[in-house]
């Protein structure tokens, strides 16, 4: 006669063990997983060990040929040159406008007319300094300016 109990046995008095008992079907629900317990906190970070010895620092090879500069020479005396080579060939002259390149600095309001191309002259009221550009007097940049047959330009 056995004696039976609804109440279970505690697990840690009578582990109940299965041997060689037949298991069920594969495949079947995985139960919800359970809270992941609190993290622990860090230890404290050990000491560090003494530093160990620096050996003797090696020997130094033999200096190479060429490694030492001698002495500074003499400098020849002021004036002294090698040998000038021929001059080389001049090229032709240009032609010049009817009244020439006009020389000396000016205000663009007293240029002349611009009729001759290439004549120069040199401003000092221009507003501008934008190389090619048609100079504008009232400024104060100083620069030098070329007819090109129609308007005085920067350049």
């Amino acid at each position: 006669m056995s004696t039976q109990s609804n109440t279970p046995a505690p697990i840690a008095a009578q582990p109940v063990v299965v041997v060689g008992g037949p298991t069920g079907p594969s495949g079947g629900p995985t139960g919800p997983t359970g809270p992941t317990g609190a993290t622990s906190p860090t230890g404290p970070t050990g000491r560090t060990g003494p530093t160990g010895l620096t050996g003797p620092t090696g020997l130094t090879g033999a200096t190479g040929l060429g490694a030492f500069t001698g002495p500074t020479g003499y400098t020849g005396p002021p004036g002294s040159f090698g040998p000038v080579g021929p001059t080389g060939w001049t090229g032709p002259t240009g032609s010049t406008g009817a009244t020439g390149t006009v020389s000396g600095s000016t205000t663009v309001s007293s240029l002349p007319a611009p009729s001759n191309v290439g004549d120069r002259n040199f401003v000092t009221d221009a507003t501008a300094t934008t190389f090619n550009s048609v100079v504008v007097g009232g400024g104060t940049n100083k620069v030098p300016v070329f007819a090109d047959g129609s308007n005085w330009k920067i350049g």
